[in-house]
């Protein structure tokens, strides 16, 4: 017996809810294995295509292997919520072709996704509809001339399809899981006695802003214990004010213009001929991981060098989503409308330690090294009660700034002002306690005398200092002076406060040293001479950070101007700038750095000399070439 042809009313919400599947099931593979084939293309680099990916980087550059599966069954979940909408609609309208109508409105989101994922970028988003309309039209008009045969092949296919999508799912968790044991597999032995070490990065933490570095609000207990029971350095720099150079520097031990990461060249460690700290440590024997929240740059594709497991993406359902063609519009252009203008799938500390704890209990035989990155101190600043109004009279203070919705340099009250600084504050005292609930699972473990922990940030904030707001605006104090701790209970002294400004790109010379590595792997001096021999402080170099130019930010913002550099010694901080000279500031006396000396004529000679100790820092491009063979 031949199916009922679509105009009849019989089995119509069977058929809509077949259209559906199909559709779905079949737009979300093709639109996965689009992600990743476009994404190897733009890997190229290939001159001719550069309008092509206008708008792209970051869309392309924030998905994996696994947005095949994802894709295809968040779009499958996605039309079938569709068609039961459009099945509700019959009983409010019995008497439109709603059949026929879900074939109009399933194709037209099969052709949207895929023209826009195609080309959009080039050209107008309306030229998108333009041409996902016309492709709609034409593929309708076939199906409406052969439509029992059209149904026939939905109903035989559909089967086939998510068995596919199923299988596709299978074979790509399971040759990751697969991948992952052969290769804690092959380690090494470890050294006898080798120390855990578990670096936590805390997103765009600035270091005035805890209480063990003096500031006025008990924001940090649990961090402040930790600097009690190890050394902490009390000027030390980030190499850069954003996050992309900073992390980079925290796994090389160069500095940006050696490493080359930047806005422009965000993958330059994945084919660097320098070693990294995860492979360093791999290659002795460790288990690496990586347990990022920020999932814009901090990701596997970028800096997956070495690690084992990274865990970035597809932490959560709605991340997944939210991953897809269709879930980045609704969180781009609808959920603001619903006054939601944080991340659905934003990764909370709790989340991170979660992680962290599941994969430490896989082997407790091998030595860890594990990089957690915090993103809860980034904006916008909405941790959850009763953080986020811990320090503040206002019931829901914070997300005015916030860069993803352009929001990086808004007009503000002054209370508005304090309520970012209330609710950032908070976002410190939400962290400082999952990093206290984190050591308290390790003690419970026994693990926690036997882990070198060591805290840092990989830049500041600022907030309205400078006339500028958030980070990678300058290379001002606020955006770079960062905290720096090592804690590793009979191995790092207790109670030691270092004052000499440091970077802390020397932490992979440092980790080498305390494990006793080779010291010729990244460059020093090891941080452990400045509490081992103070004498020795005297003669540490200055502390680099370095940004390039970003033309597309606020025009008061230095960086919109041109490259800059800077230096930092026990007294005075020398900034460079490519376009707009030189400053000086008595960083000691003047901390908020309000006075610039570069044009005083008795501070001259102190300019000229850091001119040339600048000169001297930063060595010819090239020089950055040590070699690691590649941990199995």
């Amino acid at each position: 017996m031949n199916n009922p042809p679509l105009t009849q009313p019989s089995n119509r919400a069977t058929n809509i809810l077949l259209i559906a599947a199909w559709f779905g099931s079949v737009t979300g593979l093709l639109e996965g294995m689009f992600f990743l084939a476009l994404q190897k293309l733009m890997r190229l680099e290939l001159k001719f295509l550069e309008p092509f990916w206008q708008g792209k980087q970051l869309f392309l550059n924030s998905v994996s292997l696994e947005i095949v599966w994802i894709s295809a069954l968040s779009n499958l979940l996605l039309f079938i919520v569709l068609g039961l909408v459009l099945i509700g609609m019959i009983r409010l309208f019995p008497q439109l072709p709603w059949v026929v109508n879900s074939i109009w409105v399933f194709t037209f989101l099969a052709c949207l996704d895929l023209v826009a994922l195609s080309i959009a970028g080039p050209i107008h988003m309306y030229a998108v509809l333009t041409l996902a309309l016309g492709f709609t039209a034409t593929l309708v008009r076939r199906v409406r001339k052969e439509e029992v045969a059209a149904l026939r092949f939905w109903r035989k296919s559909l089967l086939w399809i998510i068995t596919a999508i199923l299988l596709v799912m299978v074979g790509i968790q399971g040759g990751l899981w697969l991948q992952e044991r052969i290769a804690v597999t092959k380690l090494p032995a470890a050294s006898p006695g080798s120390p855990n070490i578990l670096l936590i990065v805390i997103d765009t933490l600035r270091a005035d802003h805890l209480s063990s570095y003096g500031y006025g609000r008990p924001t940090s207990p649990k961090i402040d214990r930790i600097a009690r029971e190890g050394v902490l350095f009390e000027n030390a720099l980030a190499t850069s004010s954003y996050t992309l150079p900073s992390h980079a520097s925290l796994l090389t031990g160069l500095y940006p213009y050696q490493h080359g990461v930047e806005w422009h060249n965000s993958r330059a460690l994945v084919y660097g001929r320098y070693p990294t700290l995860s492979e360093a440590l791999r290659s002795r024997g460790y288990r690496t991981a990586a347990f990022s929240a920020n999932v814009f740059w901090f990701t596997r594709n970028r800096f997956g060098r070495g690690f084992i497991r990274f865990e970035d993406y597809f932490h959560s359902i709605s991340d997944m989503f939210l991953r897809t063609l269709y879930g980045r519009a609704i969180e781009k252009f609808i959920l603001p409308r619903l006054g939601f203008e944080d991340s659905l799938s934003r990764k909370q500390a709790a989340d991170i330690n979660r992680s962290l704890v599941r994969w430490i209990e896989r082997d407790r035989e091998k030595p860890f090294f594990a990089f957690l990155n915090y993103m809860d101190t980034h904006d916008p600043y909405l941790p959850p009660q009763p953080y986020r109004s811990k320090f503040s009279r206002l019931k829901n203070p914070g997300g005015i700034l916030n860069w993803r919705v352009g929001r990086s340099d808004p007009q503000m009250k002054p209370e508005q002002l304090q309520g970012e600084i209330d609710a950032y504050d908070g976002a410190i005292a939400y962290v400082d306690d999952h990093i206290g609930q984190l050591l308290n699972e390790l003690e419970k473990r026994g693990l926690a005398e036997n882990t070198l922990l060591i805290i840092t940030s990989d830049h500041g904030e600022a907030f309205g200092e400078h006339n500028a707001f958030l980070h990678s605006n300058s290379l001002y104090r606020e955006e770079i002076h960062v905290p720096l701790i090592f804690r590793w209970p009979r191995q790092v002294p207790a109670g030691v406060r270092v004052a000499r400004p440091v970077t802390n790109a020397l932490l992979p010379a440092t980790v080498m040293n305390l494990i006793r590595g080779d010291p010729t792997l990244f460059p020093g001096p090891p941080l452990t001479g400045l509490w081992r021999a103070p004498n020795s402080a005297a003669e540490w170099p200055h502390s680099l950070s370095e940004i390039s130019g970003e033309p597309w930010v606020t025009k008061k913002a230095p960086v919109h101007h041109g490259s800059i550099k800077s230096l930092v010694n026990p007294r005075w901080h020398y900034i460079e700038h490519q376009n707009m000279g030189n400053e000086l500031y008595d960083w000691k006396n003047d901390p908020s750095e309000l006075q610039d000396l570069a044009e005083r004529p008795d501070m001259q000679a102190t300019v000229t000399r850091f001119q040339s100790r600048l000169k001297h820092t930063m060595l010819p491009e090239g020089t950055a070439t040590a070699k690691l063979p590649r941990a199995p």
